[in-house]
């Protein structure tokens, strides 16, 4: 076994994360640490080749917790401060964003149970040199270690993880190299699945979200029917050969996203982003038969209406709403952001909150310990539960959900779970239940 043993001196992390720039990463992405190795060994004047032996090998990952913060600075642009006075202004005070872990009182660990022994002592020399994690305002001491003590969280590799963490692939140390060398930054790493084998965190029967952009403000309220609308497109795209996964004409299928922006200061309830979440565990083939027709819709129609759509910039950085973690966040309680249509109506004597429970399980998640139901959301921007039309009949209700264990998302509940009614979001960070009214 291989470690390497990572101390915050000062117990704060200073980094965000690849996939949103204002939220914090936790806990620091393997990637991120080759990096610092890689800039250790050649600042000390030691050869980063031994470097190579951990390309393309994940390692496990051992912490304990933290706490997430974040920060806004205004940063004045340095030409201002030369310019004439007599020049016309222009805007110069720029957000940039500082997120950060804090309280972090354990090491953080990175583990390789098959790391060669001979690796160890070339290691140790380039650790030593590693001063910062992240931002240069995170002091570290980086050690090769014997032992990893239990810590309070444990992930391993898998190909279903539910935490996405960015790992040095192999040629990662050449391609570092090769950026430096052209004085440009070098390409983000590839993402490797993690689950925390401490927690037993429960998977979520749903993958990846390919999303689509709307060019145009559309109201969240009209989900279902945007749904049916965005179907109707990629069907169309990808005619008389369409996999089975979009049309779902028996078996699994994929589920049309309608993406809300909702849960912050100034939500307005409008759609982010539409487009599909894939089923887990489906191999390439089926991702890129999904994947072709969903690029090339150019515009939806839903009702009387139609709205141009787009794949993202690959340029800009997407709204922190259409983030993965937003999302599937591993969380005890979860509360909807769009209605959860009930799969059935109450036998005589039964309670709604026990046909949501049932809903929950039908779905693919453990059943929940607690069911709150009400018209209202406990996210800011989301419509009453009466606002929306769902596509099936019977009843419709906004639902808050606690677990006995953490559960990672997506969580899509209901009979129109695959169009857009029933997305649920983590709300761990929020204690209000929904607003009761008539269900």
């Amino acid at each position: 076994m291989l470690a390497l043993r990572i101390d915050f001196l000062n117990r704060l992390y200073h980094a965000a994360d690849p996939t949103a720039h204002s939220a914090p990463e936790w806990p620091p992405n393997p990637d991120r640490v080759f990096q610092a190795l890689v800039s250790a060994a050649y600042g000390t004047g030691i050869s980063p080749a031994p470097l190579r032996a951990l390309e393309g090998q994940a390692p496990e990952l051992a912490f304990g917790d933290a706490r997430a913060s974040s920060t806004g600075s205004i940063y004045t642009a340095a030409a201002w401060l030369a310019k004439s006075k007599r020049d016309p202004w222009s805007r110069t005070n720029v957000p940039k964003y500082d997120p950060v872990m804090v309280d972090i009182a354990d090491p953080v660990y990175l583990i390789w149970p098959a790391g060669p022994d001979d690796l160890r002592a070339p290691l140790a020399a380039i650790a030593a040199g590693v001063t910062y994690l992240g931002r240069a305002k995170t002091p570290v001491a980086v050690s090769v270690v014997s032992e990893v003590p239990s810590m309070p969280h444990h992930l391993a590799p898998s190909r279903t993880g539910e935490q996405l963490l960015r790992v040095a692939q192999a040629g990662r140390l050449d391609e570092l190299d090769a950026a430096f060398d052209a004085g440009r930054r070098a390409s983000v790493a590839g993402m490797v699945g993690y689950t925390d084998i401490v927690d037993r965190i429960a998977p979520s029967p749903w993958g990846e979200l390919l999303p689509l952009r709307p060019k145009r403000l559309i109201d969240i309220r009209r989900t279902a029917q945007l749904a049916d609308g965005l179907r109707a497109a990629v069907l169309g795209r990808a005619g008389d050969g369409a996999p089975l996964l979009l049309h779902g004409h028996g078996g699994d299928h994929a589920a049309w996203a309608i993406i809300p922006d909702v849960g912050h200061a100034h939500a307005r309830g409008h759609v982010l982003g539409l487009g599909l979440w894939l089923p887990r565990g489906i191999d390439e083939q089926a991702r890129t038969d999904c994947v072709l027709p969903l690029m090339e819709v150019d515009y939806v129609i839903f009702g009387d209406r139609q709205v141009d759509v787009g794949m993202p910039s690959a340029h800009q950085q997407a709204p922190r709403g259409l983030s993965r973690q937003t999302w599937c966040r591993p969380s005890r309680t979860w509360a909807s952001v769009t209605p959860v249509v009930l799969d059935r109506h109450p036998k005589r004597g039964q309670l709604a909150e026990d046909v949501v429970a049932d809903s929950v399980e039908m779905a693919g998640y453990p059943r929940p310990v607690d069911v709150e139901l009400g018209q209202g959301s406990v996210f800011k921007g989301v419509p009453f539960a009466r606002e929306f039309r769902p596509r099936s009949r019977g009843c419709w209700t906004h639902v808050a959900l606690t677990f006995h264990h953490r559960v990672a998302g997506p969580l899509l509940v209901g009979r129109d779970r695959h169009f857009g009614m029933g997305l649920l979001r983590p709300a761990d960070d929020l204690r209000a239940p929904p607003r009761k009214d008539t269900v």
